[in-house]
Formats: structure tokens, sequence, C-alpha cells
């Protein structure tokens, strides 16, 4: 210790030193230096945000529109018809008395009256459909969806015994169309072979006989004769003759060890017939040939008339094998057609067997798909209803209330009635007339003297003139009655905008349901909430809580227990001048974050 006290007592003398020489630049540090470090300090350091927050609160939301009213003085009233059309019912007349609300004039509404009864119908229908849903399927009905699949399944039993019936019936034509073909094919051999004898030796018959007419074209008296006159029809006679007995050798040569059916064996007899019926033409063309010769020498009459009976046994040869062809030819087509019927009945039983089958395979589809459909519904009534399926019929349910709500305030704008108590002055209409409604620039339906003098007088904006109708209340704060609110109700909506201080607004007036001619005063005024909606049991907080993100939805920032903030996406409801309702994303007690400080 005694050797550091020297050291450090050095050290601070050096520092003294030190201070002594530079004090001017240690005083620049210390009144600059310090303070720019401290607000940078400062500048970096991140405040604690602060929050205002409000809860999540349920219970009763209550949307009005806030205007500026006036009291004024308007005894007379001109009434008009809302819409077009034409007089059916005038109910009044010029010095009647009537009470507020009671009917004055009705227009036709056979269409909107039905419209009304068909809304209601269909508001009835869906409520039973609801009814039933939340109720479920009852034991009955589950009894009736299982008898329903017990029938089905005695249909798809009855289609599959009709469907192998028709698969052994098909089994049976077929053996039989089998059958006869086979037994066709046997009758046709024998039958064949006869007519093909037949052909084979008429046709050798034929041929035989134009070698006679070579003969006796050959014979050397009668060539004697041509050879000197050299006749054109001679030449054509051979040519033919020639050509036929060709034709006869090929026929043959395509006939002789070839097997053939029925059809093959008709097509030849056919074909040998058309041979043989030109060969006994060629014949007698040859016959009608030496007839026309002259005797000459040793062609003598004798000699023309052997050659000519030589040419006619040809010709009846001829005739007579093209006879013998024509009878094998319908014996055989008899016997063709014979087979041909019974084959083709036999047929005709396998088409209508085969559509039986298919019927009978399609009905077996069909009643498959409806045993699957209806083991689908029983399983659906045995399952319950679907929350999901609830709240769609809760939907129809609304729609169509809302449906009979329009049609009915349709038909009720065929209905003029008095807005406040009050004696009529003019009725204006005519029974069967035409009344062009308040959009006309024409006089009013009808005139009435109010009892009480005072009404109530508002413009609003274009904004809320949508939200505001008929009949909707309102409560009335007048600047001489601080204290007191004066209920009123609104009676009649300017349909065009009126321009006030430059803007457009639209003019409503309100009549007091009960007399206070005793406190007002024309020319008073005060604030005026007319009642728009009310919704009873909302989650409802401060509308500035609600603001929109980068994608233009509506979202809360919601302040979590352990103080993170939460970016949540809600679903807006009903809005009023302060709080705006949440269908959907908060539950009630959630601390909301209304403004960051």
């Amino acid at each position: 210790m005694k050797t550091l006290k020297p050291q450090i007592q050095a050290l601070v003398n050096r520092l003294g030193s030190l201070l002594k020489r530079r004090w001017k630049r240690v005083l620049i540090f210390v009144v600059i230096a310090l303070p720019v470090i401290a607000l940078t300090n400062f500048l970096r350091s991140e405040p604690e945000p602060e929050y205002l927050t409000a809860q999540v609160e349920r219970g009763e939301l209550v949307q009005a529109v806030e205007v500026v009213a006036t009291v004024i003085s308007e005894k007379d009233l001109e009434l008009k018809f809302p819409v077009s059309g034409i007089v059916d019912e005038l109910l009044v007349s010029d010095g009647d008395i009537v009470i507020a609300g009671q009917e004055l004039a009705r227009l036709r509404s056979g269409s909107l009256n039905a419209a009304v009864s068909a809304a209601q119908a269909r508001l009835t229908t869906t409520y039973a459909e609801l009814r039933a849903l939340e109720e479920g399927a009852r034991p009955e009905d589950i009894a009736i969806a299982e008898a329903e699949l017990q029938n089905k399944k005695a249909s798809l039993d009855f289609a599959q015994s009709k469907f192998d019936a028709a698969v052994d019936s098909l089994e049976q034509a077929n053996s039989k169309l089998e059958s006869l073909q086979s037994e066709a094919k046997t009758a046709s051999i024998g039958e064949v072979a006869s007519a093909s004898s037949t052909l084979l030796k008429e046709i050798s018959k034929t041929e035989t006989a134009l070698g006679v007419i070579e003969d006796v074209f050959e014979d050397l008296t009668l060539q004697n004769i041509l050879s000197q006159a050299q006749p054109a029809e001679y030449s054509e006679i051979e040519t033919q003759r020639k050509a036929t007995y060709a034709a006869i050798a090929d026929f043959i040569f395509q006939q002789r060890g070839s097997s053939k059916d029925f059809r093959e064996a008709s097509a030849a007899l056919l074909a040998s017939r058309t041979i043989i019926n030109d060969a006994a033409r060629i014949i007698q063309r040859a016959y009608d040939f030496i007839s026309r010769q002259e005797p000459l020498g040793l062609f003598d009459f004798t000699k023309k008339e052997t050659l000519k009976n030589s040419l006619a046994t040809q010709k009846n040869n001829a005739e007579t094998a093209y006879n013998n062809i024509d009878t094998a030819y319908k014996a055989l087509q008899d016997k063709v057609a014979n087979f041909d019927t019974r084959i083709a009945t036999e047929e005709s039983n396998l088409v209508t067997s085969k559509g039986a089958r298919d019927q009978a395979l399609a009905d077996i589809n069909t009643f498959r798909t409806a045993v699957a459909v209806s083991e689908a519904q029983l399983s659906l009534k045995k399952a319950g209803t679907r929350k999901a399926d609830v709240d769609a019929s809760r939907g129809r349910v609304q729609s169509a209330r809302a449906d009979l709500e329009r049609a009915q305030a349709d038909y009720d704008d065929t209905i003029l009635r008095a807005p406040i108590d009050g004696t009529i002055t003019k009725v204006n209409l005519k029974k069967g007339e035409f009344t062009p409604g308040q959009f006309s620039e024409t006089v009013a339906a009808i005139t009435i003297l109010g009892v009480s003098p005072y009404r109530i007088e508002v413009f609003t904006s274009e904004i809320d003139i949508p939200k505001i109708d008929y009949k909707q209340p309102g409560e009335l704060l007048l600047d001489a009655y601080p204290n007191r609110e004066f209920p009123v109700e609104v009676t009649e909506i300017d349909p065009a905008a009126t321009i006030v201080d430059g803007v457009p607004k639209y003019r409503i007036k309100l009549d007091f349901p009960e007399s206070f001619e005793k406190l007002l005063k024309i020319g008073m005024t005060g604030d005026l909430d007319i009642i728009t909606d009310i919704k009873e049991d909302a989650l409802y907080i401060p509308g500035r809580a609600v603001i929109k993100n980068e994608e233009g939805e509506d979202i809360v920032r919601v302040l979590l227990e352990d103080g993170e903030v939460e970016e949540r996406p809600v679903v807006v409801g009903m809005e009023t001048i302060t709080n705006v309702e949440i269908v959907k994303g908060l539950e009630e007690g959630e601390a909301v974050i209304v403004l960051i400080k």
C-alpha cells in the first residue's frame, strides 16, 4: 500500500497539470458534447405508446339520424298516392272527420294483393321447412324411408330376375338359330347338288345345240351358195355363235369341281338361263337364215328342209334346257325362301331377346341407383339435421319475410291514409279515374285540415335519406324545453331535393301523435333524432375503433392481456352516430384500441 500511494499521487498531479493547461477544451466538451450526446440518446429511444381503449359491449343499439328541427304551422295537408293507378274505392267525402291511420281511398291492386298472398305463402312454406329441419326426422319418416328402400331393393331383385330370364331366352334363341342355319346348310347340299347337276346337263345340251349350228353351216351344199353370195348376216351369226359357245365353255369350266351354297347355286342358274336364252336366239336366227335361202344346185328343197329340221330340233332342245333350268331355279328359290323365312323369324326372336336383356340390364342399373339414393336419404334422416342446413333455411325464411314486407309495402302504397286527425276539406278524386301519384305536379288527391296546427320540418342529407321511411318515430328536444322530449312521427318525405345554402337537401315533415298546442310556438328549434333502426342484444364498439387495412378490409386493433396488439378483421353491421355493430370477429368483453398516443 505504501508503494502505491506515491504512484497515485503522481497520477493526480499529472491530471491536475493537464487540466490547468487544457481547461478551455475540457470546458467546451462539457458544454457542447455532453448535451448533444444526451439528445441523441433521447431521440434514439422509442417511447412507450399509450392506448385509449374501449370494451366490446352487448346491448341495445339504436340507429338514428340527427337533424335540426323547426316547428311550423301547417293545418292543411295535401295528400297524394305515392304510386300511379286507377281509383278503385273512395271512402271519404268533403267534410268528413277522420282519425290518423284511417283509410281515405284505394287504388286497384289486384296483382299487388296477389303478390302479398304469394309472398305470405312462400314465407309459410319456408318457415315450415325450417321447423321441419329444426325438429329433425320423425320415426314415421324413417320408417317410410326404410319401406321405400325395401321397395327399391325388391324392384332391383325383380329386374335381376328379368335379366336372368332374358339371358336364358337369348341363349335359347341363339341356339335355335344356329340349329336352323345348320339344317339349312345340310339341306342345301342335296338341293345345290341337284341344281348343279341339272345346270351342267342343260348347259351341255345348249353347247351341243350350238355345235349343230356349226355342222349345218359347214354343209358343202350350203357353203357353195354362201361362198358365192357371202351374206353379212352369216358372218354375224357365226360371230355370235362362237362368242356364246366360248361363254358356255368358260361357264362349264367354272362350275365343275366348285362347292356352292343356296345363293351361289341360284346365281349360277340365273347365269346359265341367260346363256341358254342367248343360244336359243342364235339358233332361231340361224333357222330363219336357212329358211330365206333359195334352193340352188345341190342345195335343193330336200336339203334345205333337212338342215332346217336339224336346227328346229336344237332350238327345241335349247328351249327345253331353258325351261328345265327355270324349274330348277324356282324349286331352289322356294327351298331357300322357306329357310330364309324361318331363319328371319329366329333372327327377329334373337333381336327381341337381346332387347329384353338390354332393357333388363338398364332397369338393374336404374334400380341400383335408386337403392343407393334411398340408402343415402335414409342415412341422412338417421344422421339428423346439420347446422348449416338450418342456417340456410333460416336465411330463406328471412328472404321470404323480406319479400313479404316488400310486397306489403307495395300494396300499402295503393291505400291513402290520414296521417293525422282532422277534417276532409277537398276530395279531388273520382272512382275509376287515373291518378299519377305524388311525383306529378297535379293538385293533391285529398286535402285535410289537421286538428293540431303544429308540425315539425327538417332537412336531411342525401346520405341519410335512404334510412328514413314513413311512420318512423322521433325524439324532439326543443331549445325552449331542454329537459323535455316530444315524440313525433315521420308523415311526409319529399321525393325531390331542395337546395339549402347551395347544398341539396331532402325535406321531411313529422307530426305529433298528441297535442302540445299550449307549449309550442311557430319558429321554435331544437335537435331531432329520427329512430331508423333498433337492434336488441347486439355486439358493438365505438365507430372510431374500426379502421381500414391496405386491402381496404375493416379491421380492429385488439389489445391482448399480455399487452400485444392484434389486428383482427371484422364484419360490421348497423352503424350509429358513435357506435358500430360487430357481426363477426369480436367477443364481448374484449378490449379494442380507439386511439394510440
